[in-house]
């Protein structure tokens, strides 16, 4: 039975490190412009919704 431990490369580590830093900044990216796509929509709502009570008013 082996229990000895895997000895990892320092280059594979290096890289798999780098590729992980590029994933999460990637998926930060995605989630600052999800953020931006909600804030529209909840602009685009708010100006719908201002419109329904001034035509309400106006009847």
């Amino acid at each position: 039975m082996n229990n000895g431990q895997i000895m990892s490369d320092p280059e594979l580590d290096k890289r798999l490190v780098g590729n992980l830093r590029r994933a999460r900044l990637a998926f930060e990216e995605v989630d600052l412009q999800l953020e931006e796509l909600v804030a529209k929509c909840d602009e685009l709502i708010r100006q719908q919704k201002l419109q329904r009570i001034k035509q309400n008013q106006k009847t």
